[in-house]
């Protein structure tokens, strides 16, 4: 690392997490054998030309500097352009590269061109996304090195939730909330953790509780398709339906209550013990059937007021997208970007129709763009990952692999909320912009 770049808190902060990263790796199987200095090539590819990835290639150049490698950067066009990801690995394989750090814009449509790689002996590591292996036994990749995308959607929906009630507003008055979804397989998780954590808040305010989330749904999420099918389209692009489904948003677990169903089989096993029962037992019983249908239309109503666009890539459409969720959606209170271009949309659409303060916004990652709009309180404020540890340790992690040691399959670097009350932190200030130097 840029020992002379780093300073006070984030210097400490990033020395710890790869202490720990060096205590993973020596649990894996022994400590590492010691980094190769010099004499090699990694390829860093990453997903398009935004500021995100300028920190991720600053972090992946020092640490190739302190380690010896020459790193060969490359970037596509946006999060959904595979072929220029494919050209850079083809290219990589003929300059015969010792690893490739990939942020992958695709599940599997990288697969093979990577397995190519791996079949010449070019180590694979992973960064803010995976690629799905067709044998999960041997996965391409040997490391994945992101935050947790779940976990940051959680993040938006708690610092929204309080930015809201700061305002002296009761989240029982939320209306609408819009989810502008990106085409980038880091999308799904993020809507689905701020989606789990807002219905759950207003449930509360209501008195009904959704079940805990399920291992199942989530894995399903982290498969590639869409954590809960039932998210509502917004009807410029869709279906809108008015109910939602209660069943994929509130039973994951089998909560039949939480689905709406109420047959008394289920809740009290057949129909002829039913009639055995007394009729204080059957007072207290359809009493119990009263709430559970009670409780069903209140999550129904709680789940439709959830709105999720197509997905898209470009912040120009996003920002059209925002639009017609702000003009067909009256209550519209709350809206989430789950990417930068989706972000900056979203702050587009709100400046043009004037409603900063109104619609209450938050987003993912950050840029010049994106603080600005913070500071003049278009956004509440914006999940930010650590895209330069995210580069310096994929390299990290690829030339360890390249000698041999043992590294974790996956470290989490973790995310931060940044709002206009804590962007003067000096942690935050290194955050945003890890070139800084801190006097």
């Amino acid at each position: 690392m840029n020992r002379n770049k780093k300073k006070g808190v984030f210097r400490t902060v990033t020395a710890c997490t790869l202490s720990a990263i060096m205590l993973l790796c020596s649990s894996c199987g022994g400590p590492p054998a010691g980094i190769r200095q010099g004499g090699g090539k990694i390829a860093v590819i990453t997903k398009q030309p935004i500021s995100f990835w300028d920190d991720v290639k600053a972090g992946a150049e020092d640490a190739g500097k302190e380690l010896g490698y020459d790193i060969i950067y490359s970037v596509a066009e946006g999060d959904n352009d595979y072929a220029t990801q494919i050209e850079s690995i083809k290219n990589a394989i003929k300059e015969k590269v010792d690893a490739i750090v990939i942020a992958p814009n695709g599940r599997t449509e990288l697969n093979e061109v990577l397995q190519e790689a791996t079949d010449k002996g070019i180590k694979i590591i992973a960064i803010n996304s995976d690629v799905k292996s067709d044998d999960a036994e041997n996965p391409l990749t040997l490391s994945l090195v992101n935050s947790s995308d779940f976990d940051g959607g959680v993040c938006a929906a708690r610092n929204v939730l309080k930015s809201w009630k700061d305002k002296g507003k009761d989240v029982s008055d939320i209306g609408t909330i819009g989810m502008i979804e990106s085409t980038a397989a880091t999308s799904d998780m993020r809507m689905f953790g701020f989606f789990d954590t807002m219905k759950k808040a207003i449930g509360k305010t209501s008195g009904v509780e959704f079940p805990e989330l399920s291992m199942i749904a989530v894995l399903m999420g982290m498969d590639g398709g869409a954590p809960v099918e039932a998210f509502m389209y917004d009807s410029d692009n869709s279906a809108n339906g008015e109910g939602g489904d209660a069943a994929a948003y509130g039973a994951e677990d089998g909560d039949a209550a939480a689905a709406g169903n109420t047959d008394a089989n289920a809740a009290n096993g057949s129909q002829q013990e039913e009639a055995e029962l007394s009729a204080a037992e059957l007072e207290v019983l359809a009493k119990q059937k009263e709430k559970a249908d009670a409780d069903a239309r209140i999550k129904m109503a709680i789940v439709s007021r959830f709105r999720r666009t197509e997905p898209c890539s470009k912040r120009k459409e996003a920002k059209e997208k925002a639009l017609a969720m702000i003009d067909q959606n009256p209550d519209l209170s709350i809206l989430f970007g789950t990417n930068t271009n989706m972000t900056l949309g979203i702050c587009d659409a709100i400046n043009e129709r004037g409603l900063s303060g109104k619609v209450f916004a938050v987003g993912f990652n950050t840029d010049d763009e994106i603080i600005s709009n913070i500071k003049n309180g278009v956004l509440q404020g914006t999940v930010v990952q650590n895209p330069y540890v995210m580069g310096y340790v994929g390299v990290k992690f690829a030339t360890s692999a390249i000698n041999g040691d043992n590294i974790t399959s996956h470290l989490n670097t973790g995310v931060t909320f940044v709002n206009a009350d804590n962007m003067n932190n000096d942690f935050i200030k290194l955050i945003l912009n890890p070139q800084a130097d801190i006097t």
